[in-house]
């Protein structure tokens, strides 16, 4: 009898201890932990070196995850300056700073953070050192969560090549199990207008690699290189543009106008891919001069090939852009449904 008591009595320990874990998880942030019960405010500051480029995603997705279980809001600013984010982690405005533990702490934040548990190779999700109801949710969660179906289907999708060589590889051998990552929010976006989901993969592919994090030279954002002035045309925060959802909302919606422009002026559905491409590439003004001068050399204005006689005047770069787009769109079609 008193080996049943002990058995019981440890029973009932390991229940209390699991109640506890979960009422942590859920209290993460309402004792002064310096953020909002409903958000946690974070960045994400991954070096964007090829190799760790796919952790960005990754993290982001991750983050989600968490703050989805604990019922919070993940408020993710991306990307986020090194120095300021330190700065902000340490003065309790962010709760979480996304860091590859084998780079170094600017300054000398060292002493005001402590780091979880590895996160997928070196990364690591950085707290303020008061912070450790936070860390220890975070340990908590992400040693269940690895055993979770979910976390394996999340790790297949980030880090499995997406190469268009190696997918041609592929061909003959039956479908593929993905374009991307985000393969499921571009099947939604498209859908919504119509418009084929590869063609809209390939144009993401080739402006941004699928790297949700991408910044061109002229600040254009995110998967499909949107720029803030677009974001505001449909009403958009500019600060939400490298959240890979509404970046793809926006981008689809500009790509769906253009599409709708040039069918309105009764071209084929061939040359109205090509000259929304052309739009989207290099801009509504430049491809209007070049259609005028393509006019002005006897040859057509509503035949791409035409046209980009006029584009090499200058420069390849849309010409090879919309070559680039329409040969994996090919690809893409031969490869997945």
């Amino acid at each position: 009898m008193s080996r049943f008591f002990r058995i019981v009595f440890c029973l009932l320990v390991l229940v209390a201890v699991h109640a506890g874990a979960l009422s942590l998880q859920r209290s993460v942030g309402t004792e002064g932990q310096g953020f909002d019960a409903d958000t946690i405010r974070c960045a994400i500051v991954i070096d964007r070196k090829e190799a760790t480029r796919r952790s960005v995603g990754f993290n982001y997705e991750l983050l989600g995850a968490f703050g989805e279980e604990n019922g919070s809001f993940m408020r993710i600013l991306q990307p986020q300056p090194s120095p300021d984010c330190w700065r902000q982690l340490a003065g309790d405005s962010l709760s979480i700073v996304v860091f590859n533990a084998t780079d170094s702490l600017p300054g000398t934040w060292g002493d005001s953070v402590l780091f979880s548990v590895p996160v997928k190779g070196d990364i690591v999700w950085t707290v303020n050192r008061s912070n450790t109801r936070l860390l220890n949710a975070v340990n908590f969660w992400y040693a269940r969560f690895q055993d979770d179906a979910f976390y394996r289907e999340m790790t297949r999708r980030y880090f499995r090549s997406y190469n268009t060589d190696y997918l041609r590889t592929m061909l003959g051998k039956g479908p593929v199990q993905g374009l991307s990552p985000y393969d499921d929010m571009v099947r939604r976006h498209a859908a919504r207008v119509g418009i084929d989901w590869r063609l809209l993969s390939a144009i993401i592919f080739h402006e941004s690699q699928y790297n949700m994090d991408a910044l061109s030279s002229m600040s254009a954002k995110g998967l499909m290189q949107v720029r803030d002035v677009t974001a505001d045309h449909y009403g958009v925060p500019t600060d939400d543009l490298f959240d890979p959802d509404t970046n793809i909302k926006v981008g689809t919606m500009l790509f769906d106008d253009l599409l709708r422009d040039f069918r309105r002026e009764g071209l084929d559905s061939a040359e109205v891919v090509k000259f929304a491409l052309a739009s989207y590439n290099s801009g509504g003004g430049a491809l209007a001069k070049r259609r005028a001068e393509t006019a002005e050399m006897g040859l057509d204005p509503n035949r791409w090939d035409d046209v980009a006689v006029a584009y090499r005047q200058y420069s390849n770069t849309t010409p090879a852009y919309i070559e680039a787009i329409l040969e994996t769109y090919q690809l893409y079609q031969q490869i997945i449904d």
